[in-house]
């Protein structure tokens, strides 16, 4: 398989049964559908089976067959063919990683340096943004705030569009209660 991505990562095992707790890193629908074929630990491995549960999904792969195999699947990512998203206006975290980010008016405040993952229910993710005297800033991975443009040197960079109070600067004017 050419050109593959991480779609998901194997947290521990589930029941007696081989099935496994997977952490989903990927929208694309039918990824994890019984038969579909995933590249798990550098190993091709046919999808028997899976089922949401609490956020992720358990899923049983061919050949897996009890508790003692699935933990050894534990840690483990699962990369799988990446999807054709370029008539979308999706991007792969990898392909964040090194855009520039300006501000609307194209100021640069400095280039993604790494995706930080939350939690399903948070609703977004995190960029890591390194300004240019080394210093980080987490910029929340929203439509809201973050659009892809054309930068001035005609490769693709993030604009921070309308951005809340304090976001960039990490300095927000907060009124303090008195002490009196």
């Amino acid at each position: 398989m050419a050109d593959l991505v991480v779609v998901g990562r194997v947290i521990k095992a589930h029941g007696i049964r081989g099935e496994v707790v997977v952490d989903v890193l990927s929208d694309v629908p039918g990824r994890f559908d019984g038969g579909q074929t995933v590249v798990l630990a550098g190993e091709p491995r046919t999808i028997a089976s899976s089922r949401p549960h609490q956020g992720r999904l358990l899923v049983r792969f061919e050949g897996v067959a009890d508790r003692t195999a699935a933990e050894l699947l534990r840690g483990s990512q699962l990369q799988a063919p990446a999807a054709d998203v370029s008539d979308e206006e999706t991007y792969y975290a990898h392909e964040l990683v090194g855009m520039a980010v300006v501000s609307d008016d194209g100021a640069d405040l400095g280039t993604v340096q790494a995706l930080i993952e939350l939690p399903e229910a948070a609703g977004y993710d995190l960029l890591e943004v390194v300004r240019g005297d080394g210093t980080t800033w987490l910029l929340p991975a929203v439509d809201d705030y973050v659009e892809v443009d054309d930068g001035p040197d005609g490769t693709e960079c993030l604009r921070l569009v309308d951005p809340p109070e304090g976001l960039v600067h990490g300095e927000a004017d907060v009124a303090r209660p008195d002490d009196a």
